[in-house]
Formats: C-alpha cells, structure tokens, sequence
C-alpha cells in the first residue's frame, strides 16, 4: 500500500484548506477562471476556489485521493472535473487553462532539474495567454527544517526533513492507537536561484517570489518559496 494512500482518510484533518492559501490564490486569478489544481490531494484547495466561482480540474494520482474529490464535487454540487495524471503526464490533460497551482511541496517529488524544466513547458504550454502559474515548495535555502507534530483526535502526523547529498530525504510517521506508519521517500531540494531561470527559459513573464502566502517577500530564511509567473503580461 503506497504511503498516500494510507495517509487518505486523515489527509482532510492533516492538511484542511487555509485561508491565507485560499485568498492568495483567489486575488492572483481572474474571477470565473479555469484552474489547474496539480496535486489536488482530497481536493480542500479545489473545493474552495469552486466555491469562489472559478472552475476546476484536480489532478490527483493517488486514485483513492482523487475520489475523494469527485464525491465532494459530487455532494456540493461542483464544476470539478478530476484526472489521476501524475505531473509528468501534463500535456496529456484535455484543454488549456486561465491558471495552474502546484502546492504543497508537490513541486519538488520530480527527479531532477530536467523534469521540473519539462513541467514548466508543459505548464506554459497549457496556460492561456496572460494566464497565471503558480507553485508553492518549502525553502530548500533554509539549513534547517523544522515542522510540528499536528496532533489530531485518533493520530499524530510527524515530518523530518534530512539532507542525503543532492537530495532530501522526506519522513513521516503516521501514529493511530494501532499502530504507528513510517514512510520515507526521496525529494529534489530546487531553490529560487535555481527554479527562476527555468521558468523564465520556458517563456514565463513578471516572475514574483514570496515567503508566505501572506506576501511576505522571500528571502533565504522565509519558511516557503511561493513563485507567480505569467504567460505573456
């Protein structure tokens, strides 16, 4: 059983929609867009930006995550198509869209630098013009990592971050009254320096850093690394 799947029915309590996230992502769209939702988990994100009025696409590969989101579209009555391609897949996703997002950390489970270029251009490819890309990781610049028990009714969900040469090496240890789940899978840490080049080859405009999504400029000490681009300005 892969890790996401065993983290799916406590992933809502783990990782509810935030507010700041919310509203960051609802003022960097235009009123009604189309969004990409890339690593949609249970879809808390995709759900509350169709609430707003935008429509959605959530892209989930873990099959039962991405259920969840049809059955919550399902219930509320939603414009959320869902697809379980993963994000190498891209360009296979029907249509072109007003915005994308990859939150998350999903960003950085891709291999190396040439994938992540690759996801960029199929990104940019799938944007409109003046459409709007933006990605959220942790700030791999930082020296060290350091994240909180989130202790809920029923669990704890703890996460350990440790350098492994050009990777990170992501922990988690999930523990029920059951029994406790350990998962360990391995991350490219991209930077800033790093990933604005990239997006700027790829053809992306008007590139922004921030450190939080309450618009906190980046710096090497920010707790996140959050990039808006555009296609065209």
């Amino acid at each position: 059983m892969s890790f996401y799947k065993t983290l799916t029915p406590y992933y809502d309590d783990i990782f509810p929609a935030n507010e700041k996230t919310l509203a960051f992502l609802a003022d960097h769209f235009k009123v009604g867009a189309s969004i990409l939702d890339v690593g949609a988990g249970t879809g808390n994100m995709a759900v509350s930006l169709a609430k707003k009025g935008f429509r959605l696409t959530a892209m989930e590969p873990e099959k039962g995550m991405a259920e969840q989101v049809r059955l919550k579209a399902q219930a509320q009555q939603l414009p959320i198509s869902v697809t379980t391609d993963t994000m190498q897949q891209l360009d296979t996703v029907d249509g072109t869209f007003q915005g994308i997002y990859c939150i998350g950390n999903t960003l950085v489970h891709l291999n190396d630098m040439e994938e992540m270029r690759t996801f960029f251009q199929q990104t940019f490819d799938k944007l409109e013009t003046k459409g709007v890309f933006i990605f959220q990781i942790v700030n791999f610049d930082k020296k060290d990592f350091v994240f909180p028990v989130i202790e809920k009714e029923g669990f704890l969900f703890e996460r350990q971050y440790k350098r492994d040469g050009e990777k990170i090496l992501f922990t988690t240890t999930l523990s029920t009254k059951e029994r406790a789940q350990t998962n360990t899978i391995s991350l490219y840490p991209a930077t800033e320096a790093q990933l604005r080049p990239l997006l700027e080859a790829c053809g992306f405009e008007s590139i922004t850093a921030y450190g939080n999504f309450a618009l906190k400029a980046y710096n090497n000490d920010a707790p996140a690394l959050i990039m808006v681009a555009k296609k065209g300005k």
